[in-house]
């Protein structure tokens, strides 16, 4: 298929700047109403570029795809280009006259034809008008162009090439940037509202989508391809709906976007549907959403506009506005959606449907994670504390006087249960193996007693004998199979759980609460210490094994008190300081650090080697003796290995400094002055710059955390979702009875109701 150029045959009539055959006669007629001297200039200029006299031509999709696929990997570079994909069916038009055909009954012959008699399947055809290969670099025609400019001259000609050439009215722009863009949403964007009226009465598609990539998501241009088998563009799905030109596809969405509110009225009256959806699943309610168009969701919404309508990622218009942190436009939606019950003087009562709002599905009990409180809960922007307030506030205070208060200090106890049970078997262990098996081996040397004693050398904590009338022994035994069976039943626990919410969601929940995932691993290494103990007999070394896994045991567990320190407001914010510290400014000070670590101490390392060396050479010409100590003013080499120099360096770091530097004063080596100047740099460098800048980043943390004064909300409702994970389905359903109430007449839909003031002017 031949390709559009810079200089298309287009241009000669009417180019970018406005010159051109037309521009020239319009300037040179004052009377360009004349109809019938426009009726030859368009019969010389026009007719030429039209397939079949204005009749038309049905073009394969896939011819269109193919020719914006090679566009857009015109536009990129070799590795990022993509080919589209599918196969190109036999074209049924090679062998048909179109034009003896007539046109209605041939439309629907070729559907039938084509297999696109299902509504959900698209038409493989597109009629175009002006011939593709004379159009312009954009892949526009002249009534394109006519729009481009919009002066009311060529605003006249457009009009009247719409008049005379009517099937005009809906062909497209065909190039990758603008690709289905046609002249209603031209008129739409130029604002011009009498020409929208014109091209609605003159039968321009209403459910014309625009696909081009100029209208497109930022963050979705990259993820553009192409597939044969159909016409609009695949995108991939993970946005953020990043870039103020993404509008939707539909006129409707772009007169939204735009802010007017009659051309909307206008297209609704010409049967326009707000409710259709785009590439990515919008509707114009979740567009306005995008955009922050309050008065605009609110007209969609008076014309129809639904609320229920999910996109591709099953986000609602209302749980789209709590992803994106729109907290105004989420109290719209919600005002939108709400129901009064009864007014009495100032008071006012509200009915809100939980579903799509609460966390739990209202007919099977199970967790949504698309719901308005499971986004706002686990929000990463700062700008989710605002939300902690007004209904979302009141739905958390009831769920944690429903079931969250009960279950958290029931897990509070459990917990410290464990505690005990594990620190008494912890400090309750024997530590050396008594000497009478020694003795008993000596006096009766035997191949049994040998054994004997191995088994009591390696296997010793099965020994729970106390002696001396102590029950040191018998505390540790009992505290071992405690704690043992806490840790089994978490364990299942936490299995159950898996399987009923999914592992996906099981996993994401555990790294919310680093806490709980370090006491989880925890209670994974007690049962892997009994598997120990029972294989103890194997090797001595078993039970080494054993005595480090209960060290790393004792501390994971102990830091489960951060869970239950989240929700305190006193507490919480601290909590998350540690957190952010961690995770972020220790990382990427440490990344640093590192780098200075390792270079500085292979630097003095072999400063040192030259030091020692100096030295023993020193010494052996004085007779004297190779031992040498700091007490006498001499040398003496403490970075005798690398592992060591660099343990060295992090005490230089942290004001260990004397020892390094008085044997580097008394090294005899030429190289001493050289080190002199690297430990002046090392110290300027490291313990002057780098740790002061940690502090200011760790500072800079506090002070961001410590403004937002709802953070420990935050905290409090992720603990109160975590404890909600942990129910069951039919759990969660009883629970949501003693906080919600139903609406009318159906029982399955719930309600949460809410009394409002209003203060009344006198």
């Amino acid at each position: 298929m031949p390709t559009k150029h810079l200089y298309s045959a287009l241009y000669t009539l009417i180019d970018d700047q406005g010159n051109g055959i037309l521009s020239r006669w319009l300037a040179n007629n004052k009377n360009f109403h004349n109809k019938d001297a426009l009726m030859k200039l368009f019969d010389k200029i026009v007719v030429p570029f039209l397939y079949n006299d204005s009749n038309g031509k049905l073009i394969p999709i896939s011819d269109l795809v193919m020719l914006r696929n090679k566009q857009r990997n015109a536009m990129l570079s070799t590795l990022r280009r993509k080919k589209g994909r599918g196969k190109t069916g036999p074209n049924i038009l090679d062998d048909i006259d179109i034009n003896s055909q007539l046109n209605g009954d041939f439309r629907k012959a070729l559907k039938i034809l084509d297999g696109c008699t299902s509504s959900t399947r698209a038409f493989k055809y597109r009629e175009l008008v002006w011939e593709i290969s004379e159009r312009g670099t954009m892949g526009e025609n002249l009534l394109h162009m006519c729009l481009l400019h919009n002066t009311n001259k060529l605003k006249y000609v457009a009009k009247e090439l719409v008049k005379n050439y009517p099937k005009l009215v809906n062909d497209i722009f065909i190039s990758e940037e603008y690709y289905g863009l046609s002249p209603l949403h031209q008129a739409i964007v130029n604002e011009d509202l009498p020409m929208v009226y014109f091209l609605l009465k003159n039968g321009a598609d209403v459910r014309q989508r625009c696909y081009g990539s100029f209208f497109c998501a930022e963050d979705q241009k990259a993820s553009r391809t192409d597939s044969l088998e159909h016409e609009w563009v695949d995108l991939d799905h993970r946005t953020r709906y990043t870039g103020q030109m993404y509008w939707g596809e539909y006129p409707m969405a772009f007169a939204a976007c735009g802010k007017q509110y009659d051309c909307v009225r206008l297209l609704k009256a010409f049967k326009s549907d707000p409710n259709l959806k785009d590439t990515n699943g919008n509707t114009v309610l979740h567009l306005c959403v995008i955009h922050g168009l309050e008065d605009m969701a609110k007209l969609i919404y008076e014309m129809g506009g639904k609320l229920s309508i999910t996109n591709n990622l099953g986000f609602t218009p209302m749980s789209l506005s709590a992803r994106l942190a729109k907290k105004e436009m989420l109290d719209l939606m919600l005002d939108l959606g709400k129901e009064t019950l009864w007014t009495y003087r100032d008071t006012t009562c509200y009915t809100y449907s939980l579903k799509g709002i609460d966390t739990v599905d209202e007919i099977n009990g199970h967790l949504n994670t698309n719901s308005i409180l499971s986004l706002v809960v686990y929000g990463e922007s700062s700008r989710h504390l605002n939300f902690f307030d007004g209904l979302i506030e009141e739905i958390l205070e009831k769920k944690w006087e429903a079931f969250g208060k009960k279950m958290l200090f029931r897990s509070l106890t459990g917990y410290l249960i464990y505690l005990i049970a594990f620190y008494t078997a912890f400090m309750t262990r024997e530590i050396l193996l008594v000497d009478d098996d020694k003795e008993y081996i000596s006096s009766y040397p035997s191949n049994y007693s040998l054994i004997y004693y191995k088994y009591r050398s390696s296997c010793y904590l099965w020994n729970y004998e106390d002696k001396d009338g102590k029950y040191y022994q018998k505390a540790r035994m009992i505290g071992e199979v405690v704690s043992l069976i806490i840790a089994l039943l978490v364990n299942l626990c936490e299995i159950k759980e898996m399987i009923q919410v999914g592992q996906h969601r099981w996993w994401k929940m555990t790294t919310a609460f680093p806490e709980k995932a370090l006491y989880k691993i925890s209670l994974i290494i007690v049962i892997g210490m009994f598997c120990l103990r029972l294989s103890c007999f194997i090797h001595p070394k078993i039970v080494q094994i054993e005595n480090i896994l209960v060290i790393i045991a004792a501390f994971l567990s102990t830091t489960n008190f951060l869970f239950y320190c989240r929700g305190l407001k006193f507490v919480g914010p601290f909590v998350i300081m540690v957190y952010k510290i961690i995770i972020g400014d220790m990382l990427r000070f440490l990344l640093i650090y590192l780098i200075f670590l390792l270079s500085f101490s292979q630097a003095f390392f072999i400063l040192f080697l030259s030091c020692e060396r100096e030295n023993n050479y020193s010494d052996d010409n004085n007779n004297t003796t190779n031992l040498i100590n700091n007490k006498n003013g001499k040398f003496e080499n403490i970075l005798q290995k690398p592992s060591q120099t660099i343990m060295r360096m992090f005490l230089m770091s942290v004001g260990e400094f004397s020892a390094v530097y008085q044997n580097i004063y008394h090294c005899k080596s030429s190289l001493a002055i050289q080190g002199k100047i690297i430990f002046l740099v090392y110290e300027l460098l490291v313990t002057v710059m780098l740790l002061n800048l940690l502090i200011a980043m760790m500072t800079r943390t506090y002070e961001k955390i410590s403004e937002t004064h709802k953070e420990w909300k935050r905290q409090w409702a992720q603990v109160i979702l975590m404890i909600e994970q942990s129910l069951s389905p039919q759990e969660r359903l009883l629970c949501m009875l003693n906080y919600s109430r139903p609406l009318k007449a159906d029982t399955t839909q719930r309600g949460f109701l809410v009394r409002k003031k209003i203060k009344i002017n006198i």
